[in-house]
């Protein structure tokens, strides 16, 4: 069985699925722009994302590939942030007590952000845990990451923003 969390919103698998037909709500895609993420009213610092290769990873506390996840980003992060490379880890956690406790032992240098009122996670049409998003620096999504397999995960990723970076010539 695969290691994917499932994340419910609306209580149901069914009442999910009656919303996304009845709203004609569309999940975030590979080669659609970014939304403007100010407008989602996170709480937290959003970082400047022009110009820059931006990973977004939607990710809860209480989701074990999640927590699987987070040494192998920071590392990414790390690697790659001086060339132009950035993370924002949007917690999707019902408290911000959950978050802040998981963000004080994982000790993340790049930024997290609450989307305390679930409106960037509805808006993506995430359903998964974690899923990540990853845009150029013109703010088009080019890849979307769905789960987290460890070290297949994390060497696509590698590909993915060094490809991204140098596209961008930075």
């Amino acid at each position: 069985m695969n290691t994917l969390c499932s994340l419910r919103f609306w209580g149901s698998a069914v009442a999910a699925t009656l919303l996304l037909v009845t709203t004609g709500f569309s999940a975030w895609e590979k080669g659609q722009p970014l939304p403007e993420l100010g407008s989602f009213a996170l709480e937290g610092e959003i970082p400047e994302l022009e110009g820059k290769v931006t990973y977004v990873d939607f990710w809860a506390s209480w989701c074990v590939p999640c927590k699987a996840s987070f040494p192998e980003i920071e590392r990414l992060y790390q690697a790659n942030k001086d060339a132009g490379f950035q993370v924002l880890a949007v917690s999707v956690d019902s408290s911000e007590k959950s978050m802040q406790k998981f963000v004080d032992r994982a000790k993340p240098s790049f930024a997290v952000v609450w989307d305390a009122k679930q409106s960037l996670v509805s808006d993506a049409g995430v359903e998964v845990m974690p899923t990540s998003f990853l845009v150029d620096a013109k703010g088009v999504i080019r890849a979307v990451h769905y789960g987290w397999r460890g070290a297949e995960t994390a060497a696509k990723l590698e590909s993915e923003i060094q490809a991204l970076l140098e596209e961008a010539g930075q």
